[in-house]
């Protein structure tokens, strides 16, 4: 069997451009973070993939570490959430709209009770995102999910139950991506 080059060219061609555009981002790892005195470790941390590009990495801290997914999204202890930006193509309306639907699939459909909430969050990506910007959703049982852009405050979203349905766009039994909740859980 011979293969057409001259028909599968553009297409090698165009995949191989898509991984050009996301260049190679070493990103700051910590193991341990600290935020208003409240120390975490790294959970586990992985990839966000999307039409085969590295989209962002994402690291979940908690006090002690933990695999179990429903037992983390609904503890009301300390954790957070890190998002370090990888490509480009992010925006903050493509940010708004990933989490967004994040959050649809999180609550089974059922934002309604967490409205004001999603509008408050969606508030917080009113400046350009660029490869290299990371953001921090640190959940403090007093206080709420703070919202920090590149180690910069923006603002702090009440509730547990939007914490909840917030660590659930990667935590629940209908995340994101699944390798991602894998990571995150440390397998």
């Amino acid at each position: 069997m011979l293969i057409n080059f001259k028909k599968i060219l553009p297409c090698l061609i165009l995949v191989l451009g898509l991984f050009s555009i996301t260049p190679a981002l070493a990103i700051d790892l910590k193991n341990n973070i600290e935020y208003q005195e409240t120390k975490l470790i790294l959970n586990g941390h992985g990839t966000r993939i999307k039409f085969f590009m590295k989209v962002y990495e994402s690291s979940l801290y908690l006090e002690s570490l933990s695999s179990n997914a429903d037992g983390i999204i609904n503890n009301d202890s300390p954790m957070s959430i890190r998002i370090d930006v990888m490509s480009s193509l992010v925006t903050p309306e493509a940010m708004k709209t990933a989490l967004n639907e994040g959050l649809v699939k999180s609550t089974g459909n059922n934002t309604g009770p967490i409205m004001k909430e999603i509008d408050q969050l969606n508030a917080t990506f009113n400046t350009e995102v660029g490869s290299g910007d990371f953001y921090e959703f640190t959940y403090l049982p007093d206080s709420g999910t703070h919202v920090l852009k590149n180690s910069t405050y923006i603002d702090t979203i009440p509730g547990i139950e939007f914490k909840k349905a917030f660590f659930g766009i990667y935590l629940s039994g209908d995340p994101i991506q699944k390798s991602l909740k894998k990571a995150m859980l440390g397998g």
